[in-house]
């Protein structure tokens, strides 16, 4: 949602000073966090992640498995979950990639989003945990990606399948289309990402100043992950930056939603994205919440936040169980 206030300033632009009280406090206190420190350069990456223990996925919360069933499967010989509600469920089925700029692990705040998810659409979660940076890459993700996808389409109509994803995770739920598209499998209905990394190169002449009142954020340690990511290949192929696809990609991309925040450096990218799709004909969708730092919605309580769900919820429809 784009907004001016009442003397007509533009509350799309950078700063610190937009978005509910809630937010600006949440902002506040994830600028305590060393998150933005670390990533201010590759010197902590560098030392940090080459040669690591490999991470572990975030423990499902015991509210979350008090109110839905959770099935566990190795697809590709990949640890692969699906929530599902016990009460209030529908046709809907997310296949949610979580972020981490490719190098963190699935975290408590993704199972807050599919926690809230799941209350609001009554869908039926999938989450593959995908292997990381710099242990991997993009190369070895997407074919699990699309065993998993034909996996979820066993008991899924396409149309009623919904790829989302957060940060990395939401430019992974963008590009999974094309990968589905070069395999042979039919369109997912939907696309929503939240904060979605679009460009791994941050080359954008636009993100200096988002990076600037960026609570979370900065520029030099996520490039490094990216060209982890990439592994040797252009870090603009589609599949890793979606944000450079050429425009008969683009096209072909189904409904999209992506929600951003104004204090974040994912949000130059979202931009170019979204005119560069809606130019090549597709239905994409830039919800903008002023003030919203990176992946605000993971706080599922804040105004800007439950707005955001409100919106998923309709998008999605609670289609009916047959």
């Amino acid at each position: 949602m784009t907004s001016t206030d009442a003397d007509g300033t533009d509350t799309t632009e950078p700063s610190a000073k937009h978005g509910s009280l809630a937010m600006r406090l949440a902002a506040r206190l994830i600028g305590f966090l060393p998150t933005k420190r670390n990533l201010d350069g590759t010197d902590w990456v560098n030392a940090t992640y080459p040669g690591r223990s490999y991470p572990a996925t975030a423990a499902i919360p015991w509210t979350l498995k008090r109110t839905h069933t959770v099935q566990e499967k190795r697809i590709d010989g990949l640890r692969t979950l699906t929530i599902r509600p016990l009460r209030g469920a529908t046709r809907s089925h997310i296949v949610y990639t979580h972020g981490g700029i490719y190098i963190n692990e699935l975290a408590r705040p993704h199972w807050w989003i599919i926690a809230e998810l799941t209350k609001r659409t009554g869908a039926a979660v999938t989450v593959p945990l995908y292997r990381l940076a710099p242990e991997s890459s993009y190369r070895e993700a997407f074919p699990y990606l699309v065993s998993v996808y034909r996996d979820v389409l066993r008991t899924a109509q396409p149309e009623d399948v919904t790829l989302m994803g957060d940060s990395a995770g939401g430019a992974l739920a963008v590009a999974q289309t094309w990968a589905f598209r070069e395999a042979g499998l039919p369109s997912p209905g939907r696309v929503v990402a939240f904060s979605p990394w679009l460009d791994v190169t941050a080359t954008n002449p636009a993100i200096p100043a988002y990076e600037a009142v960026d609570p979370m954020l900065s520029v030099g340690g996520g490039v490094q992950a990216g060209l982890w990511w990439a592994d040797g290949d252009d870090p603009r192929t589609p599949l890793v930056s979606p944000a450079c696809a050429p425009e008969d990609l683009l096209a072909v991309l189904p409904r999209t939603r992506i929600y951003q925040g104004t204090r974040d450096v994912c949000m130059a990218d979202a931009v170019v994205f979204r005119d560069r799709a809606v130019a090549a004909g597709a239905a994409v969708d830039l919800e903008v919440y002023p003030g919203g730092f990176h992946v605000f919605p993971a706080f599922p309580r804040l105004p800007e936040s439950r707005a955001v769900f409100a919106d998923i919820t309709a998008f999605l429809g609670r289609p009916a169980l047959p």
